[in-house]
This record gives C-alpha cells, sequence and structure tokens, in this order.
C-alpha cells in the first residue's frame, strides 16, 4: 500500500519568557503526542485521501487533524488514540466538506449558474451507490472502484479493510452502532465485490 511520508511534527513553544518546568512539560507533551498519536500519521493521511479523493486535500485535512490534536492534547483521556486522531480527521474532512460546498453555492451564484453543475462536482453521499472491499493490495483498479463508493460505505471499508480497525474502533471514529458498522460494511463489500466483477468483465 502507498502511503505518504510523516508531514506533521509538532514544534514546542518558543522558550523566551517561558520558565524551565514550563519547556520541560511542553516537552513531556510532545513526546508522549508522537509516541501515542504520531505513528498513526500515515493511516490518518490513507483515510482522508479515500475520503476526499483529492491527495492536496487530504493533506491539509490531515494538517489541521493533528494541529487540533496536539493542542488539545491535555485533554486526552487515554484509550485507543487510534480511534481518537481518525475521528478528528474525519471531523476535519466534514469541515472541509461544508466549506468547500459552501464555496460552490456562492460561485454558481456568481457566475450566474443555475444548471448547478458546480455544486454538483462537489462528491455527495449520493454519488454512485456502488462497491465495497476485501483485503487487497493498493492498486489503481481497487482505488477507482472505492472513489467511486458513497461517502459512507467508502469510510467503513477504508478503516476495516485497509487501515485494519476493529468494529469498535470503527463505532468510535463514526459514532455509529456497532449493529450498523457490520450491516454497513457487509452492504458495502457485497457492493464492492459486484462493481469488481462488473469492471473485470468488462476489461476482458
Amino acid at each position: 500500500m502507498t502511503v505518504r511520508k510523516p508531514f506533521f511534527r509538532p514544534r514546542l513553544a518558543a522558550s523566551g519568557g517561558i520558565g524551565r518546568a514550563e519547556r520541560a512539560g511542553e516537552a513531556a507533551h510532545a513526546a508522549r503526542f508522537r509516541e501515542l498519536v504520531l505513528p498513526h500519521l500515515d493511516g490518518a493521511y490513507n483515510f482522508a485521501r479515500y475520503l476526499t479523493r483529492d491527495p492536496v486535500a487530504a493533506e491539509d485535512i490531515v494538517q489541521e487533524a493533528f494541529l487540533r490534536a496536539y493542542r488539545s492534547f491535555d485533554g486526552y483521556q487515554g484509550g485507543d488514540s487510534r480511534a481518537w486522531i481518525f475521528a478528528i480527521v474525519r471531523n476535519c474532512y466534514h469541515n472541509w466538506l461544508t466549506d468547500r460546498r459552501r464555496k460552490a453555492v456562492v460561485e454558481a451564484s456568481v457566475n450566474g449558474n443555475n444548471d448547478d453543475n458546480a455544486i454538483d462536482d462537489v462528491p455527495s453521499d449520493d454519488d454512485s451507490p456502488e462497491t465495497a472491499l476485501l483485503r487487497r493490495a493498493e492498486s489503481g483498479a481497487v482505488r477507482a472502484v472505492l472513489n467511486r463508493l458513497p461517502r459512507a460505505l467508502r469510510e467503513i471499508l477504508v478503516l476495516r479493510e485497509l487501515e485494519g480497525l476493529s468494529y469498535r474502533q470503527i463505532a468510535d471514529v463514526a459514532a455509529l452502532p456497532i449493529g450498523t458498522v457490520m450491516s454497513r460494511l457487509a452492504r458495502a463489500r457485497t457492493r464492492f465485490e459486484r462493481a469488481w466483477q462488473a469492471d473485470q468483465e468488462t476489461s476482458e
């Protein structure tokens, strides 16, 4: 699986006007963050990339998510750090999507575009209902099928099949009951397999 190299590094506060104890506390804060959260950076980027279908936007989203996580890390109460950071990435993605849609509406209005083409270009939950995933090595063909999934199915598949999260972790990330996670995953797998087979038959 191809993943991006880490691009986020927490920075310590400037030392001017800060006592030795404060600097030591900040250093400990950064060290704990690096130990518990930073190892999930590549997975978080992979998740954001599949949600957005845009590698540049995914990088921006993950950068924002890790900055938010670092700033709020004092409030982290322990538990599953992977599910915690993935949930933040998901929230940042939804903020990005809302902002993108708002800009699309404004641009359509300014340009006098009444056919809503600009808005239609923004991915939505109604995008091409299709697919779900078996654990395979990432390829262009698999990515193409995944990218046609509605977001709700796409995110469940990526979290389970590519990132290997448990049902409980996915439930925590997506704020869903485990039963819903399981049924959505089963539905997504069936759709993926059908779409995959259809693509294979078309290419023959």
